[in-house]
């Protein structure tokens, strides 16, 4: 019997040493990889995914936005961004982007022009539909928000997580990961049954955010408006 506890007690204190107290006796979801290899997996099915939607609350220069965005591999999407400083609507197709923004929005980005010469663009714009070519430059930068690799940019760096409870996100069972970092802890919530989809994203701290993955693989409705409310980019001059 003391052979047995010995050879026991040996074994495990092997074990430990070699696997940082976490290898032998693993067990739940993901049990044979680490809090950061479960994050990158679970990013990488997401870039995997054929479309999706994001939403929630994020920081933009220290400001803070609230968006809902379907977006596809193919660049088709749709979707709101609404902040401090207005709210527009945004449809991107390969060709054109459509957005129809309302007034302040329109007015901080016209701060600098004359009273008059902004009051009469606010009137024209605000609340219509303005066409602009998707290769053209100020469209581009609009583009990046369609862009699903750049959107999941953001939760490349997942070195130090660390495998939490497991919970449920819209009745789907999900491993909590947390990453301690010098602005706040970053909390990701990581599908447990089929793909390993990252479910939702969240950060404390001083800017806190908090972000959805929904509508995996659904079809964007990126239908382009059509008629007396959309307003040509090219012909404004």
């Amino acid at each position: 019997m003391r052979t047995v506890h010995r050879f026991t007690a040996t074994a495990a204190l092997a074990c430990a040493a070699a696997l940082g107290l976490t290898g032998c006796f693993a067990s739940g979801p993901f049990a044979d990889l680490s809090g950061s290899e479960v994050a990158d997996k679970s990013v990488d099915a997401l870039r995997g995914a054929a479309s999706l939607t994001v939403s929630g609350k994020v920081w933009d220069e220290g400001k803070p936005l609230e968006l809902n965005m379907a977006v596809s591999k193919t660049g088709d999407c749709r979707g709101t961004i609404a902040g401090q400083e207005g709210s527009f609507e945004l449809i991107r197709n390969s060709e054109f982007v459509f957005i129809k923004a309302d007034e302040p929005f329109y007015r901080s980005q016209m701060k600098d022009l004359p009273k008059a010469e902004a009051d009469e663009a606010v009137k024209l714009l605000a609340g219509h539909w303005l066409k602009s070519k998707a290769s053209d430059a100020d469209s581009k930068e609009l583009a990046s928000l369609c862009d699903l690799d750049e959107l999941l940019k953001e939760f490349d760096d997942s070195k130090g997580a660390e495998k939490g409870k497991v919970t449920s996100v819209d009745g789907q069972k999900a491993l909590t990961l947390t990453t301690k970092t010098t602005e706040g802890t970053e909390t990701l919530l990581v599908a447990t049954e089929g793909k390993p989809y990252l479910l939702k994203a969240g950060v404390t701290g001083k800017e806190p955010a908090e972000v959805s993955f929904t509508g995996i693989d659904k079809p964007v409705q990126a239908e382009v408006p059509a008629g007396e409310d959309v307003i040509d980019a090219d012909q404004l001059g």
